[in-house]
């Protein structure tokens, strides 16, 4: 695989999550709860992974060390879902995604102390500013912001964490393992969660339902591989491109249309992801994949 590839799939799997959450946004978010939702869509996003799982027979790959790292991971998704689905009930695409596009940032920061990458001060510079531009869009201290804004924060620091542990772990481990544990623990746990609360489904929410999981496997997929094979400081910023694709299909679907604080932090934010790409490149920090990688390797990796 080259870095063009790298890139091209980690921009498919964020695309499909922009369509994921145009869907849970339309049709569900204001039929059931946000327990109950994420419990399906993790439940039928199975079915992507292990058709993988049994075309490429690797089902030893489930069987590894660090099971605990990978359900952990689990539960961050489960949080960090949790809050960004909620989101969808107050406000836009166009003030979400600026908000959760501060967990590119916080991979090249948590890159720098937890996978030695080297970070310097320009690129640290460029991190700064971008935390401006989310700030703008967020208006911290305005009635503009909210209780679910401040969560999407916390969202986007379990996002980076997620995507920074497959990175840290995933040398001697199979990266589909990581998929297939984290969609574990999460339905799981949003099954004990909404058991209580459940609300009966309707058959076409149901077939909603198993469309949007099919979509997230598929989605998940791509990113684990896109942040595997990738340097976080190319990869991170792959995430700006839900900026666009939101923004159409918020304009499409709800009227959404971003204010001048929106669309300034916004180009903020992606300059300073920008700024970063070409600064890496510059100066080379590493090679940003390895040479004799193979598409196939996301699942042969340490087998």
């Amino acid at each position: 695989m080259n870095v063009l590839s790298g890139i091209s799939i980690g921009f498919i799997g964020y695309t499909i999550f922009v369509i994921l959450d145009t869907i849970i946004k339309k049709y569900l978010v204001n039929e059931y709860s946000v327990f109950q939702i994420n419990f399906y869509i993790c439940l039928f996003s199975f079915i992507p992974t292990l058709l993988t799982l049994y075309f490429l027979n690797k089902w030893r790959s489930l069987k590894n060390d660090i099971i605990h790292i990978q359900l952990l991971r689990g539960l961050f998704g489960l949080i960090s879902g949790a809050l960004v689905v909620y989101s969808f009930r107050e406000h836009a695409f166009s003030e979400i995604y600026p908000i959760l596009f501060s967990a590119p940032l916080m991979i090249t920061m948590l890159s720098h102390f937890f996978l030695d990458e080297k970070v310097g001060i320009r690129r640290w510079s460029a991190v700064t500013v971008g935390f401006i531009g989310v700030l703008i869009v967020s208006r911290p201290g305005t009635i503009h912001f909210s209780l679910s804004l401040f969560g999407l924060f916390f969202s986007a620091l379990l996002m980076a964490i997620n995507i920074t542990l497959v990175r840290k772990y995933s040398n001697n481990q199979s990266s589909i393992a990581f998929t297939f544990y984290a969609f574990l623990s999460a339905t799981i746990l949003n099954g004990l969660l909404s058991f209580n609360s459940h609300t009966a489904l309707s058959f076409n929410d149901l077939m909603i339902l198993v469309f949007c999981g099919i979509i997230c496997g598929i989605g998940g997929n791509c990113l684990t591989i896109a942040s595997k094979f990738l340097e976080s400081s190319v990869f991170a910023p792959i995430q700006y491109t839900q900026l666009i694709s939101g923004a159409i299909l918020g304009y499409l679907f709800f009227t959404d249309i971003p204010d001048i604080y929106e669309i300034i932090g916004s180009l903020i934010i992606v300059g300073s992801g920008i700024y970063i790409i070409i600064r890496e490149t510059r100066i080379g920090v590493r090679p940003y994949i390895k040479e004799n990688s193979r598409f196939r390797d996301q699942f042969n990796r340490g087998h």
